[in-house]
């Protein structure tokens, strides 16, 4: 009995300092040195609140979650390196992508690890919200959100052809209004309700994927803008970009015409 009574005592004491450990990598920066507060800057500006972290614990962080603690810490990793070769190259999704895919094969190929990567970019641009003054930074993070998002429904779970490249690139250029929205429907917590009623009677913004398109940076209000209907792929802001850059789009056209058949097809013969 007594034997039986003290394996139990190691149990427990071995699950609270599995607990501890989990926590303590809920507190360390991208970098892996240790933060001084919750609340505080982790690298890049990315930060969690200590009020809340907005989704990211328990379902991600709690002992009982399917990553281990050192998988954790490889996912801050791949963000980190990630982040890196996306602000090196003014924001490509794609060139950073091709720049991790080998060296971060674990994270890219690992749904839970993934998950648990767009968790922390939500709780984070969340966080950059209500700082009140980030909105900038916060939309980066909710596009990055969007595209890993994105990736594990397309590469992972086969549940789409294709990103849906016009709303991560719009997200990338989001006023407050796109950001808390997308942010507000993806977190379980209602820190951003009250935001979200400050800035819902701002229009979203859109773009226009022409290059010749005469308005700054190609911007106008999402509700003004029109998508080519035979791929779904690109948003115009009139039928004169549209036209104006047919050649351009006509090739990427095709391509995504012909994977959004393919994919409609598997999943009608599966």
């Amino acid at each position: 009995m007594t034997s039986l009574k003290k394996a139990k005592g190691k149990a427990r004491r071995a699950a609270k300092a599995k607990a501890k450990e989990d926590e303590a990598v809920t507190n360390q920066p991208l970098g892996g040195q240790p933060s001084q507060r919750n609340d505080a800057p982790m690298s890049g500006g990315i930060t969690t609140t200590a009020r809340c972290n907005h989704g990211l614990v328990p379902s991600h962080y709690h002992p009982q979650s399917h990553i281990a603690s050192n998988n954790l810490q490889t996912c801050k990793w791949f963000l980190q390196a990630f982040v890196n070769e996306f602000d090196g190259t003014a924001g490509d999704f794609l060139a950073a992508y091709h720049a991790t895919k080998e060296k971060c094969a674990v994270v890219w190929n690992d749904p839970s690890m993934m998950e648990f990567v767009v968790s922390f970019l939500l709780a984070c641009g969340t966080g950059k919200v209500m700082e009140g003054n980030n909105i900038k930074i916060a939309s980066k993070y909710a596009a990055l959100a969007c595209y890993f998002e994105q990736y594990i429904q397309v590469e992972l779970l086969n549940t789409r052809p294709f990103p849906n490249w016009p709303k991560i690139r719009e997200l990338y250029a989001a006023n407050s209004h796109t950001t808390v929205s997308f942010l507000k429907r993806r977190i379980p917590c209602s820190c951003l309700d009250e935001k979200y009623k400050e800035v819902k009677s701002i229009p979203k913004i859109g773009l226009c994927c022409s290059p010749e398109c005469p308005l700054p940076c190609g911007k106008t209000e999402l509700s003004a803008t029109m998508c080519c209907s035979r791929c779904r792929a690109a948003n115009y802001c009139s039928r004169e970009c549209q036209v104006a850059a047919w050649q351009g789009h006509r090739g990427e056209c095709g391509f995504y015409a012909e994977l959004k058949a393919k994919f409609k097809e598997n999943k009608e013969n599966s």
